[in-house]
């Protein structure tokens, strides 16, 4: 198999990528207790550096000044402050040192109704552009999500009669079902009900809402000047600034709802207020959702204009994904591969031909065809790099049968919700990367300066 093309290099904005792999962005909850980028982090993406990534798309990075900014059990790396800046750098030269290696910052201003109050501040409602709670529909679980449900003890799946009587279900049939369900959980697995089933939010003032837009273009500046490559705004699968895009989500009759261009206010103003600080060249993205695919949802026609406003306030690459936490089978975790790539042609076209990410990837001869047949232009791996770090410099080397794939078991996800540390069950490394350094140390990408230095080492007595 010819897999020359996935190693051609890239440009985007004033950035080259080495080649067209990149790592998706993933919230794995190895942050330390108050958002600090620590040891784990860095040897997390340091061992994915080492394994031939092109581009590492950092999870979600919460920028936003409000206490209600995201859930504390996802402990999210947080850019709100100057005393996370060192760390925040510090991770970005980590990952530079692979030689070619580039980093993007995924910022967020956090989940809104998709998340919970900090618990420091668990009397202050998340806010959200409406009063609108979010409601996971059962029928749109996957196979991964209802064996991790049943590994963990919940019965609920099957006491239903399984995961495919569920999904056929009429809405008139769910609503006797879903009633029977949420009272379960929220009996004998609480900490499961408030991720199925969130708070009511609280609607967001104006005045709010211009604040959280001023602090994420000062804290995208900041991600330029410590180092990062790029910014990929966090726009996708419900979360805050989804929940801005969508209809389902936005009853506003302000300058903030209503229309496309209403809803896509808030994105826009930041995109154009960061391009006025910083120029046109360096790499601004945004990541969407194809499709919510959700009734009443964000549809695949209206994100291709929001894809062609994006571009014209001055985004130069779009990263596709789909769904959201109301339906998380989409979203997060579809039991197959190469599903998101049905989105990607709208986005090109939307933005006249700009750069393009599609992720949900495990087999090589299906992300060559994906780059070949010109829909997308960079494949990610998300769950699949958990599984096997080393996935690109495998397929560079001709060693595609030594690939672990990834299973689509779902305990990675399952454990972000667990008080728990992220584990995958067909790599027993993962999450604990910081233990063994032979997974990350020189492979002969090391920064050329690192190298010349840790040679002169050599022969040294210890003292």
């Amino acid at each position: 198999m010819d897999t020359n093309v996935l190693f051609e290099p890239i440009q985007i904005g004033n950035v080259e990528l080495k080649n067209r792999i990149a790592m998706s962005p993933m919230n794995m909850g190895y942050t330390g207790p108050e958002g600090y980028a620590g040891e784990q982090s860095n040897a997390w993406y340091a061992t994915r550096a080492r394994g031939g990534f092109g581009l590492i798309i950092t999870e979600c990075v919460v920028a936003n000044p409000y206490p209600w900014r995201g859930s504390d059990s996802l402990n999210p790396l947080l850019c709100d402050s100057q005393k996370k800046y060192r760390y925040l750098s510090q991770m970005a030269d980590v990952i530079h040192s692979y030689k070619g290696t580039k980093v993007f910052m995924q910022l967020s201003p956090g989940w809104g109704r998709q998340g919970h109050p900090n618990m420091m501040h668990n009397g202050i409602a998340a806010g959200a552009p409406s009063a609108i709670p979010m409601e996971t529909d059962l029928r749109n679980l996957s196979n991964g999500w209802a064996k991790q449900f049943k590994r963990i003890g919940i019965t609920l799946i099957d006491e239903l009669g399984g995961l495919e009587k569920i999904k056929s279900l009429s809405d008139e049939e769910y609503e006797d079902v879903k009633a029977k369900a949420f009272a379960y959980l929220k009996k004998d697995c609480p900490e499961f009900f408030h991720v199925l089933k969130g708070h009511t939010p609280r609607e967001l003032t104006i005045a709010e809402i211009e604040k959280v837009e001023n602090f994420m273009v000062e804290q995208a500046c900041v991600a330029y000047k410590l180092g990062y490559d790029g910014v990929e705004l966090h726009t996708p699968h419900g979360y805050l600034l989804h929940q801005f895009l969508s209809p389902r989500s936005n009853h506003r009759t302000d300058l903030y709802g209503g229309s496309t261009e209403n809803r896509a206010r808030i994105v826009t103003n930041i995109i154009e207020r960061i391009r006025k600080k910083v120029g046109f060249e360096k790499v601004l993205g945004c990541r969407l959702s194809g499709d919510e695919l959700m009734q009443d949802g964000l549809g695949h026609e209206e994100v291709c204009k929001l894809v062609k406003l994006f571009t014209d306030a001055g985004a130069n690459y779009f990263n596709v994904s789909q769904g959201s936490y109301e339906n998380p089978g989409a979203a997060f975790a579809p039991d197959g591969e190469n599903e998101f790539t049905q989105w990607a042609p709208g986005f090109k076209k939307a933005s006249g031909g700009l750069p393009v990410i599609t992720p949900n990837f495990t087999n090589p001869e299906t992300a060559v065809e994906a780059i070949k047949s010109g829909r997308t232009d960079i494949i990610s791996l998300g769950r699949q790099s958990i599984a096997d770090p080393y996935w690109p410099a495998k397929v560079k080397a001709g060693r595609c049968s030594d690939i672990v794939k990834c299973i689509r078991c779902q305990q990675c996800y399952m454990n972000l919700f667990e008080s728990r540390w992220i584990r995958c069950s067909v790599n027993p490394t993962a999450g604990f990367e910081k233990y063994y350094p032979e997974l990350w140390k020189d492979n002969g990408l090391m920064d050329v300066r690192a190298k010349k230095f840790m040679d002169k080492r050599e022969g040294l007595p210890l003292i």
